[in-house]
């Protein structure tokens, strides 16, 4: 069993303590680190000082949008980050949604499919040490290549989807696919994508790594948790675009998704987030004691999960450390 950790960054903790969370990471065996971005800090840069402080532990993105730098620009940044830390880098690539791409990023949101597949051509070219010669639709590249010699011909890619489209894409491109959200007694509709797509690629679900993201509560109280949760996915389905809302559609949440949607665009987050019912928090998170935790764990990995990557919502340092030493592999 793979148990990594996303994210590394307990409310009011230094930098520092950060990076000492993350030698701790490896110390008690977690398998990876990763961290994403949205509007806050960059996820090259963290991932390169904890690469620093680290040996064995796998650091990748979860996620970078495909919107926010060129592929040429990923490609160095991505292939720089491998050499440096020997090898144990993973690249999470996503989408993100109109609102961050277009308010934040003033770049246009069209096709992101279609611009995932062109991303992922170029970032392989440029791993395999070809010319970046590309003529696409959304960029023409000519004359160049990369630098430097790759640590390795192959950069793991990881795709984080949940449309149909999406899924298939993943099954047909990705090493890994990367969910939010998931909830293992419902997935069998999106791995039936993921297989689809492979299948038209001549590749098998065997070529795919599952690497959900969950959020994890270590507690006695279960309601308090609960609580705590509902905001969080209440903010994903009014908040972030259609693509969150139409996925609990597809795993059986839909008549709930639409109430939530309704209250969070009519500005009713408080009501958005109490729509958000029992069923729904205990299907996509886990939540309770270290014992009962590493059971539901176990579920991910039985419904075909390779590898958990854990969302720890302690209030602090301290709180965030002793969560990460409950649950740790092999603890």
């Amino acid at each position: 069993m793979k148990i990594g950790i996303t994210g590394l960054r307990p409310p009011g903790a230094s930098w520092q303590d950060t990076l000492q969370i993350a030698k701790l990471a490896e110390e008690l065996g977690y398998s990876c680190i990763t961290m994403g971005e949205a509007w806050g800090e960059d996820a090259f840069t963290s991932l390169a000082q904890v690469a620093a402080v680290t040996e064995q532990i796998r650091i990748g993105t979860s996620i970078v949008p495909v919107y926010a730098r060129t592929p040429a620009n990923i490609a160095m940044t991505a292939l720089n980050m491998d050499m440096m830390s020997n090898g144990r880098f993973f690249l999470g690539l996503g989408a993100s949604g109109r609102l961050v791409i277009e308010d934040f990023h003033g770049e246009q949101f069209r096709k992101p499919l279609s611009r995932m597949r062109e991303y992922i051509s170029i970032i392989r070219n440029a791993a395999a040490g070809e010319r970046l010669d590309h003529d696409g639709e959304f960029f023409s590249l000519q004359r160049f290549r990369i630098r430097f010699q790759p640590y390795r011909s192959h950069l793991p890619i990881y795709i984080a989807s949940l449309t149909p489209a999406s899924l298939r894409l993943t099954g047909a491109l990705a090493d890994g696919w990367m969910p939010i959200f998931l909830a293992p007694s419902r997935m069998s509709t999106l791995v039936n994508d993921i297989a689809e797509g492979a299948q038209a690629a001549g590749r098998t679900l065997d070529d795919i790594a599952f690497c959900p993201q969950v959020s994890i509560y270590i507690t006695d109280d279960v309601m308090e948790a609960r609580r705590r949760e509902r905001p969080h996915i209440a903010f994903y389905i009014g908040g972030m675009g259609v693509f969150y809302h139409q996925y609990m559609h597809r795993i059986g949440f839909g008549e709930q998704a639409d109430h939530i949607r309704e209250a969070y665009l009519n500005r009713e987050r408080d009501l958005a987030a109490t729509l958000v019912t029992n069923d729904m928090v205990d299907a996509m998170t886990i939540i309770g004691t270290p014992r009962q935790c590493r059971e539901q764990m176990q579920t991910f990995f039985n419904a075909g999960v390779d590898e958990i990557r854990l969302v720890f919502n302690e209030p602090d340092a301290d709180s965030y450390i002793d969560a990460m030493k409950a649950v740790a592999p092999g603890g």
